[in-house]
């Protein structure tokens, strides 16, 4: 059981994972089910998943992504500003779970 725990957690594994379930959930909040919550939640969860990769050695951030993630927050907050209805709690949520739980998994494979 200690073999398979770690290659179940493996960083770059969970980071593709949450990037297909930000793409599954925009798919159902925007198409399907419409939530503006929802769908801020799963876009910026996909981006901050994509942001950092964790392929060989070393983790590296990708900037072109850092500056797509700042813009989806800017525009929540401008848009709550505007009284629009900005979802900021969404996006710095799905920013949160994007880059935190690869985040983790990194550094707790990086312990044992």
């Amino acid at each position: 059981m200690r073999g398979f725990l770690p290659r179940l957690l493996a960083p770059d594994r969970l980071a593709r994972t949450l990037i297909y379930a930000g793409i599954a959930g925009f798919i159902w909040f925007f198409f399907l089910q419409p939530s503006p919550f929802g769908t801020t939640l799963s876009v910026t969860t996909l981006v901050g998943a994509g942001l950092v990769q964790y392929g060989s050695g070393k983790p590296f951030v990708i900037p072109l992504y850092v500056y797509v993630l700042a813009a989806l927050i800017l525009v929540q907050l401008a848009g709550l500003a505007l009284g629009v209805g900005g979802q900021v709690g969404a996006a710095l949520l799905g920013g949160a779970l994007g880059l935190g739980l690869p985040y983790l998994a990194y550094r707790l494979q990086e312990k044992a």
